[in-house]
């Protein structure tokens, strides 16, 4: 009997500790991921799409003399292959699933890094579902930066995610609790090529993290999009770029031959680790 009442007991503790953390969270994590996706247009949607492809323009006074980088992006989006052209650099690069090559690469960043950057960033809703994600509980919380609460979720890797990210790389994404659009994240970056061109201590192994705010959207098709974006510390003290990113189209189809090395372009020699390990 004593058995019996004790473990009535530990199951009536279990149940008020359960009851109190679903009233600090009153949807699970699932519910929320799968309510903000559902705002951005559906999964089913978004599995649909063959090539996505959009134009970018990011202007920043860190970038010195020419402030502006202005690139134009087409991933396929079964095998994540992508290539791009920088007009005003002059240059354009490739990954074909092995390799990524520049040509007459003229970008501070290297086209590994480049390849899918903004390509995790516009699709992050959807790619919330991919094997290797690994997402926290969610948590509601007033924010400065947003105009209703948001929930906030820690999302991170269970190995690399892309050409051009590590294991390592982490977001924080900020979902609307009344609409449930992605409002904003923050994240981080791991890949040791850059932490070395921007020369952090040897063992630092995370750059970060940074925050940017969503402040406009547009629907592509059956899916929604941000357009206008906000680049800064935590706090919104220091902007480190602003971006507008037009022209999405998810119907235009993929030219493999842009693949295709040309003459005189590089392979990129880069890696996501550190030159001091």
């Amino acid at each position: 009997m004593k058995t019996i009442i004790n473990l009535s007991i530990s199951l009536l503790f279990i149940s008020l500790m359960t009851a109190q953390e679903r009233k600090e969270n009153p949807l699970e994590t699932e519910q929320v991921v799968q309510k903000m996706i559902d705002a951005h247009g559906g999964y089913d949607a978004w599995k649909k799409v063959k090539t996505f492809s959009f134009d970018n323009i990011m202007y920043s006074n860190s970038l010195g003399k020419l402030p502006f980088w202005i690139n134009q992006v087409t991933v396929d989006s079964k095998t994540r292959n992508v290539y791009q052209n920088w007009p005003i650099h002059g240059s354009t690069m490739a990954y074909d699933g092995k390799q990524a090559w520049g040509n007459q690469w003229k970008v501070g960043n290297p086209p590994k890094f480049e390849a899918l950057f903004f390509y995790y960033f516009l699709n992050l809703p959807w790619l919330t579902q991919d094997d290797n994600v690994v997402l926290g509980k969610a948590t509601k919380k007033k924010h400065k930066a947003f105009q209703n609460e948001v929930y906030v979720i820690d999302m991170s890797f269970s190995e690399k995610p892309a050409v051009g990210k590590t294991k390592e790389d982490t977001y924080k994404l900020y979902i609307d609790s009344k609409n449930f659009l992605l409002m904003g994240y923050e994240y981080t970056i791991s890949y040791g090529y850059m932490l070395d061109l921007f020369k952090f201590p040897k063992g630092q192994n995370v750059f970060g993290p940074m925050f940017r705010v969503h402040n406009g959207f547009t629907k592509v098709g059956d899916l929604i999009y941000p357009t206008v974006l906000r680049t800064s510390n935590l706090d919104q003290t220091q902007v480190f770029g602003d971006h507008a990113i037009f022209n999405y189209s998810i119907t235009k189809p993929f030219d493999k031959s842009k693949l295709i090395k040309p003459k005189g372009a590089q392979i990129d020699p880069t890696s996501h680790i550190r030159a001091d390990k």
